[in-house]
């Protein structure tokens, strides 16, 4: 539990430098599903398809490597996912934090954010958001916790959702999350007011914005992770 107050606490550290951040890095957007035709949402690099690039001239890939892995160490909310001590080309590291709350953003937004650094290109750190990142939305002030298997599941059993970037068009099962971290489908043949059920999505079923506020907090969150480790680096790598 320390451990998750930790991180709570880094993310407010991490919003205040989202705010103040000189650069955009992130951005929420949709793409057709063409499974489904319909619309999905994510968080991707502004910039390029999967990363963003910081250069620091003259550094070699193992001065690169080591300093993303003393920034990891130097906070107490993030963890060390995986490391490549011998090659020092490649590490990844995890945050589990609050986005946002209800009063801001409709509901409360938690996201488990899995960072990867590639440190193989001399001079240059290629940072990603991983896909295995997720985040989650309670609208019953769930107490969300990473259980010992890292799943993340809630205090109590309380429900909460996988967030949805993207409102569920009419006539979509409604889904749950379990105590044991699983989705649960409710089939239903009532009416749903989506945007009642779901306040918290960015965009319509058709990728229009709904909410631009939800938008923008969500991409400040994640710029404050680029920010704060670019701020780091540029302190120590001198």
């Amino acid at each position: 539990m320390k451990n998750i107050k930790a991180a709570l606490v880094f993310a407010f550290i991490l919003s205040s430098f989202g705010a103040k951040a000189q650069g955009k890095y992130f951005e929420v957007i949709t793409e057709k599903n063409e499974i489904t035709g319909g619309c999905v949402g994510k968080v991707r690099p502004l910039y390029d398809p999967e990363y963003v690039k910081l250069a620091y001239p003259g550094k070699t890939k193992e001065q690169l490597y080591d300093a993303v892995v003393n920034y990891v160490k130097s906070h107490s909310g993030l963890k060390l996912d995986y490391t490549n001590d011998v090659k020092k080309t490649f590490l990844a590291y995890r945050d589990f934090a609050t986005i946002g709350d209800k009063k801001k953003c409709g509901a409360d937004l938690v996201s488990l954010t899995y960072i990867g650094v590639v440190t193989d290109l001399k001079d240059t750190l290629l940072v990603s958001y991983s896909r295995a990142s997720k985040i989650f939305s309670t609208i019953f002030d769930a107490k969300l916790v990473i259980s010992p298997g890292n799943d993340v599941v809630s205090e109590g059993d309380v429900p909460f959702n996988e967030f949805q970037f993207v409102l569920p068009a009419a006539g979509r099962t409604q889904s749950s999350i379990a105590p044991n971290g699983g989705l649960i489908g409710i089939a239903t043949s009532r009416k749903i007011n989506y945007k009642l059920a779901y306040p918290e999505s960015v965009f319509d079923a058709n990728g229009k914005i709904l909410n631009p506020g939800n938008k923008k907090i969500i991409e400040d969150f994640f710029d404050g992770y680029v920010t704060d480790l670019k701020n780091y680096l540029d302190k120590h790598l001198k």
